[in-house]
């Protein structure tokens, strides 16, 4: 059965708790998560229940405390939840929760988000093929395998030696770069709480992959949760085929009205 289109704009407004935690609630203006759920629930005629579920299905991929439904595989339709919007910055996916939950604004956020609602509601039709993402590359599992990694490294227990620089934060394709006599070794890490699965590259990775060719290495830590193992592949665009799937993106612009720039002087 297909979802309505409140399903999923709630879907987006327990998306935005995970990935924000904490805080993100505070900014919502919510005391605690059940006054969220509730409202949230209330103002989309949405089961509270399932938006917490929602919640508790994305946690596991990120770092907000709660181990949530790490257990059990994310089905399609919030794997593109995350696809689609975890690109969007805190405050302008703030922006959208609060038109969601308000009945003033939610008819236009509703018909900019028309496509990408489609999309998502079309994801969990059953007779589509079915994929489960075992691995994300910053959410918590994502992190312990990283720090894995790393700790493996500093114990002269992988094939790299020389001196180490994160670049996870950086944006450039790959986690890490071992820098030893000359050569440039890049390390892209992948996680998961269970035993082998899917992998996942981004575009940028895969595209410096193609690039670096031997000098890119994708490191699989498996069972990061309990016993964490990790296994290496050199060059994997060379030794591994895959199949790219294109996700419709979100992005978001802060329009500013004219009536606010006419006080500035021009010379």
């Amino acid at each position: 059965m297909q979802m309505k289109p409140e399903n999923e704009l709630a879907m987006l407004a327990a998306f935005y708790l995970s990935k924000f935690g904490d805080e993100g609630l505070g900014l919502l203006g919510f005391k605690t998560y059940r006054q969220a759920f509730e409202q949230v629930g209330r103002n989309l005629n949405v089961n509270p229940n399932s938006v917490k579920n929602w919640r508790d299905e994305f946690d596991p991929y990120y770092d907000n405390g709660r181990r949530g439904w790490y257990q059990r595989a994310m089905k399609p339709s919030r794997q593109k939840v995350m696809a689609t919007f975890d690109n969007l910055s805190e405050e302008a996916l703030r922006a959208l929760v609060l038109d969601i939950i308000t009945s003033e604004s939610r008819p236009e956020v509703e018909s900019q988000l028309k496509p990408v609602l489609k999309e998502i509601k079309r994801s969990d039709d059953t007779k589509r093929e079915r994929r489960t993402v075992e691995y994300v590359a910053r959410g918590p599992t994502g992190r312990m395998a990283e720090e894995f990694f790393l700790s493996r490294f500093r114990a002269g227990l992988t094939p790299f030696r020389g001196v180490i620089k994160d670049c996870r934060d950086d944006g450039v394709g790959f986690d890490f770069e071992v820098i030893a006599k000359g050569t440039r070794k890049l390390v892209e890490v992948k996680g998961s709480a269970k035993d082998l699965g899917g992998i996942a590259f981004t575009d940028k990775e895969w595209k410096v992959a193609n690039v670096a060719q031997n000098d890119y290495f994708l490191g699989v830590v498996v069972q990061v949760l309990s016993s964490p193992k990790i296994g290496f592949l050199q060059n994997p665009v060379s030794t591994l085929a895959a199949a790219y799937h294109a996700y419709t993106t979100i992005s978001v612009t802060w329009t500013i009205g004219i009536e606010q720039l006419k006080g500035i002087e021009l010379t």
